[in-house]
Order: C-alpha cells, then sequence, then structure tokens
C-alpha cells in the first residue's frame, strides 16, 4: 500500500510541475532563408523598414499550473523558433490570445411528463465550469529586416 501511495503522488507532483506543453509552426510565403538562431529573432509590434516577408507563423503554449506570463514567455519563444527555421530575424506579431479564464456556468430546468392520464412534473439546476481555451495563442510575420547600410 505504501508503495502506491509514494507512485500517486510522484505522478501528482511531476503533473503539477510539468513541463508546459507547446506547438507551432509556419507557412512560407516567400523564399525561405538559411536557419538562424531564436535568439537573433526581434519581435516587432508594427512593420520596420525594409523588410521582406518569410513566412506566417503562430505558437501556442499551455499549461494549467504555470502564470499567463509564464505561458506568454513560452509561447514567444516558440514564435522566434519558427521564424528562425525560416530564415526570418523577425516577427511582426499580428494576433495575441491569452487564455480564458474558468466561468462557473449555472443553468435551471423542468419538465413535465404525461403518460396514459398520469403525469410527472421535475425541476433541477446545474452548475459547471467552462473552461474555454486553456492555451495562450500568438501569430505573426517571419520577416527578413535588411541591414540598415
Amino acid at each position: 500500500m505504501k508503495i502506491s501511495s509514494a507512485i500517486v503522488l510522484v505522478l501528482m507532483t511531476v503533473l503539477v510541475s510539468g513541463c508546459i506543453i507547446m506547438d507551432g509552426n509556419a507557412i512560407v510565403l516567400g523564399e525561405s532563408r538559411n536557419a538562424l538562431s531564436k535568439e537573433s529573432v526581434k519581435i516587432y509590434r508594427s512593420a520596420p523598414e525594409n523588410f521582406e516577408e518569410i513566412a506566417l507563423v503562430n505558437s501556442s503554449a499551455g499549461h494549467d499550473f504555470k502564470s499567463d506570463s509564464d505561458l506568454m514567455n513560452a509561447a514567444l519563444e516558440r514564435l522566434k523558433e519558427e521564424a528562425a527555421k525560416v530564415g526570418a530575424n523577425g516577427v511582426i506579431l499580428t494576433e495575441i490570445k491569452e487564455r480564458d479564464r474558468p466561468v462557473v456556468v449555472t443553468s435551471y430546468g423542468s419538465a413535465t411528463a404525461t403518460v396514459n392520464g398520469s403525469s410527472a412534473y421535475a425541476t433541477g439546476n446545474a452548475v459547471g465550469v467552462s473552461r474555454g481555451d486553456t492555451y495562450t495563442r500568438l501569430k505573426g510575420v517571419a520577416i527578413f529586416v535588411q541591414p540598415k547600410s
């Protein structure tokens, strides 16, 4: 019995402190370049001067027990990785969607049924939690910014 309790405790610890789940991809629109390091990718909120579009990139990050800022940072890092793979040195952010907050939903219902002259009436309440989208999602345009001469 002690061994199974220890296994459950270890599994729960792993689940709570586990890694952030991340995903991302790139859809090449222009001409890709040689891959770069993600450290060389700069994030832009508006278009810089003299750039070339390379790809549409997106990323997502989710974890039930991590903060919103941890998820945003993880999604940004994944976005940079996707851009770097196609040789982009910048990403213009086009969409930021933070994870949804859980919402408590309550409902009330009633019903009447009549069979062979006998009636039955019932009422009820239900309470639930709607989780919505639990991932932080980012979209952008991977670009190559020409160096100023």
